[in-house]
């Protein structure tokens, strides 16, 4: 009841208290030399009355940005029914189609430096007051933004509170979706195609001629530009140029930020998954088993006498995420990836139950773990995210197109167009295959709305099938 009572008071009045707008910062390290500050990940720790109030009018600004469309379709962070899966499934069908059809696409990977730090407070309430949201929310909004205040935390000592004059509060609830409103018209000064998961972005073009690389360069200028005017800047270190073709040798023409040549790279790691110029999944399959190896090992240096199902429980939250980030996107058609992939299970589950002796089937440890193959998990992550697609706004895409006819008896009314394809590679992509495993269902199973109801079905349905 009390903080019913400060909540309304908050937003009627547009204050806040002042221990509402302190943040104290845990730094975190991500990688590289110890000694530098850029090497660590800045974690907020905010007031947590103020974190349920920020759900409020998060809620409430959302509901409102949604309802009129505000979001630019590219933008896939932070909203609903969107994922890196949503995101990387739109972005690799483009790429797959122009491999299929020996088209060039050239991509530029772009890197925002301390893209959340840098957002200027005036500059996004000047955006927001743009936005016709009701004024008791934007003079919050306003208020919350306002004499900010930050202490740092290192070996247990807190520094001195500092005003904080730009950047979106991170760690906080509001954070991401303030980002979102500040990037969001940066997609129309360009007219190549543009995807963004908040400030991870790529920029990318169909290349038949020379004119084509202009425009991309001339693309790659305006957002220079637009950074420019909104305060926001490009790390030109980090940025690269992928060309992804089926041609070898192929003469590149240099992109560049400002007079910043562009490093041409073959492979780079876009939201977790390892893209190569040839769209093959060998690296990304490499990285994943190395990473899972690793941090098997781990387990088996320090949980070695551990009962049976507490190893059971740390595979399934350390080490298999790992296999399966994404897995609908990169899902193998080679057996010697995903037989690389299931060696790690398979290293995992004699872990698990201390047998390593090869007079005892792997397969009967999984089957006692209760574990299935890591083939049957990706094509339920698969159907699972096709599901998605199906049944959101996403299925007005190019992605998933109505059948030429319906038969009544090998198919039903939920069928959908395969498409042609050309190559392995293509005819092995996400949407391809899953439209094959979607269009054999059952009707009773393609017909259920509800994600959860849907992956139970489909679950049941692939259990029965193997019996």
């Amino acid at each position: 009841m009390y903080l019913t009572l400060l909540f309304s008071q908050s937003l009627s009045s547009g204050t806040l208290p002042d221990e509402w707008k302190k943040s104290k910062v845990v730094p975190v390290y991500k990688s590289g030399n110890r000694e530098s500050p850029l090497n660590y990940r800045p974690i907020s720790i905010t007031s947590i009355p103020c974190k349920i109030m920020e759900h409020i009018i998060f809620s409430q600004v959302m509901n409102f940005l949604d309802s009129n469309n505000f979001f630019h379709p590219s933008q896939h962070g932070f909203r609903k029914n969107l994922s890196c899966e949503t995101q990387l499934a739109s972005f690799l069908h483009d790429l797959h189609s122009n491999l299929d059809h020996n088209i060039v696409t050239d991509l530029i990977f772009l890197d925002f430096a301390k893209a959340f730090d840098k957002v200027p407070h005036r500059r996004l309430i000047l955006k927001l007051s743009h936005l016709n949201l009701h004024p008791n929310v934007l003079n919050w909004i306003k208020e919350f933004l306002s004499n900010r205040s930050q202490s740092v935390i290192i070996n247990n000592t807190a520094s001195e509170f500092l005003p904080v004059t730009s950047g979106v509060p991170q760690g906080s609830v509001l954070g991401p979706l303030l980002f979102l409103i500040y990037i969001n018209d940066l997609p129309s000064h360009v007219s190549s195609n543009i995807r963004m998961f908040a400030d991870d972005c790529v920029l990318y073009r169909s290349i038949n001629n020379n004119n084509d690389h202009i425009s991309l360069q001339n693309d790659l200028n305006n957002i220079k530009n637009w950074c420019d005017q909104w305060m926001m800047v490009l790390n030109t270190n980090k940025c690269k140029f992928m060309s992804v073709t089926r041609r070898h040798n192929r003469n590149h023409i240099p992109f560049t930020i400002g007079n910043t040549p562009i490093d041409n790279v073959n492979s780079y790691k876009y939201l977790g998954s390892t893209i190569t110029n040839d769209l093959n999944w060998c690296s990304h399959a490499t990285n994943i088993t190395s990473s899972a190896n690793k941090t098997l090992g781990f387990l088996k240096r320090n949980l070695r006498s551990a009962p049976q199902h507490l190893k059971l429980l740390a595979y399934k939250t350390l080490v298999r995420p790992k296999l399966e980030y994404a897995s609908p996107i990169w899902n193998p058609h080679q057996n010697y990836l995903t037989d690389a992939i299931e060696s790690v299970q398979s290293r995992a589950v004699r872990y698990i139950h201390s047998s390593y002796s090869y007079n005892i089937s792997v397969s009967s440890l999984k089957a006692d773990s209760g574990l299935e193959s890591m083939v049957h998990r990706r094509r339920i992550a698969s159907l699972s995210l096709y599901h998605k697609f199906y049944n959101s706004s996403l299925r007005h895409a190019p992605y998933i197109l109505p059948p030429s006819r319906i038969s009544l008896r090998t198919g039903h009314s939920y069928n959908v167009a395969r498409p042609c394809a050309r190559t392995v590679a293509c005819s092995s992509s996400f949407f391809h295959r899953s439209a094959k495993d979607w269009n054999g269902l059952p009707h009773h199973i393609a017909s259920i709305a509800t994600p959860t109801a849907f992956t139970d079905a489909i679950t049941r349905f692939f259990c029965e099938q193997s019996l």
